[in-house]
């Protein structure tokens, strides 16, 4: 079997492989416990954003600020905070933060020595500061051009809500005029006809002239009265024409308003929506029993390579 010829190798070879792998051992160990404790400040800034259409969209997109956070964010940050007599060693530890843009956030990241956490939060709340005082403008003009958008199209709605009433009362009004008239023409048409009937009859001297005069007068009134109704109508009609349009008109700019109601409640300003905080880690204990029996693997990977480095010498000397 190959076992017995492997294990008789190394046995022949144990004092190699022991002091390889105990000194890589040793030698591992003593950089796990000598490693400084490092602990993470994170924080997040979710960009402002805006509805266009269908889509909620950001008014500069978040990977070109997490591109600008190390070039021009950072640089800045740590210059107001020398300012203010940060220790230089503090302030080279917070030099290059992670940095990455996820959705409509940008992360921060900064893994420090724990003596500087409260420069390290100090460092990120300043460089959200300056994205927002910078991204400022441009939604300041986004939400003003809402605000006109949102005024403007409810001024029209409430004008054509207006306009409707106006029209509905003209073709109330013209209505009960129409009807008012028709009832004088009926009366005026039984006048007539009761003229008519006592033409049939015999009459005293003169009282058939005046007679026809009567006849007269009611037929031109009857014809003015027939006259004014059809004026009536064909207004009544353009009223109702005017009001079926100007229904549709609200109906449309009812939908303009309801959408720039809509894009005035989806604005959202730029800000911190996650405020510099630390955090949690893994025990110390716990970390160092990983890497330690991380270590122990390769100690024994390296004390067999000892021993096969020692047997190949051996047999060439053979």
């Amino acid at each position: 079997m190959m076992t017995a010829p492997i294990l008789q190798i190394i046995w022949s070879h144990r004092i190699s492989f022991l002091v390889m792998m105990g000194l890589t051992f040793i030698a591992f160990a003593f950089v796990i416990f000598t490693l400084p404790k490092r602990v993470t400040v994170r924080s997040s800034i979710e960009i402002g954003s805006a509805a266009l259409g269908d889509k909620q969209e950001a008014f500069e997109l978040p990977e070109n600020v997490a591109r600008r956070i190390p070039s021009v964010y950072s640089p800045a940050a740590l210059l107001a905070m020398a300012d203010n007599d940060v220790s230089p060693l503090a302030l080279g530890a917070l030099q290059n933060p992670s940095v990455e843009s996820i959705g409509r956030s940008v992360v921060m990241v900064s893994t420090i020595d724990p003596s500087f956490e409260k420069e390290a939060k100090d460092f990120q709340k300043t460089i959200a500061d300056l994205v927002i005082k910078e991204l400022a403008p441009r939604a300041r003009a986004l939400r003003e051009a809402i605000a006109a958008r949102t005024a403007l199209a409810t001024e029209a709605s409430d004008n054509l809500e207006q306009q409707i009433k106006d029209d509905g009362g003209e073709i109330e009004r013209i209505g009960v005029l129409t009807e008012d008239l028709r009832g004088q023409l009926e009366k005026q048409r039984l006048n007539l006809a009761a003229l008519y009937q006592r033409t049939g009859t015999a009459l005293q001297p003169g009282e058939g002239t005046t007679l026809e005069a009567h006849i007269r007068e009611l037929h031109e009134q009857i014809s003015n009265q027939t006259n004014l109704i059809g004026n009536l109508t064909l207004e009544r009609s353009r009223f109702v024409h005017d009001l079926a349009t100007t229904r549709r008109l609200r109906e449309a700019q009812g939908k303009a308003v309801a959408e720039a109601q809509f894009e005035k409640n989806s604005f959202n300003e730029t800000h911190i929506s996650l405020p510099p905080a630390l955090m949690p880690a893994a025990e110390p204990t716990k970390r160092r029993l990983s890497l330690l029996l991380v270590a122990f693997a390769v100690s024994l990977l390296a004390g067999f390579g000892t021993v096969v480095l020692s047997h190949n010498m051996g047999a060439r000397r053979i």
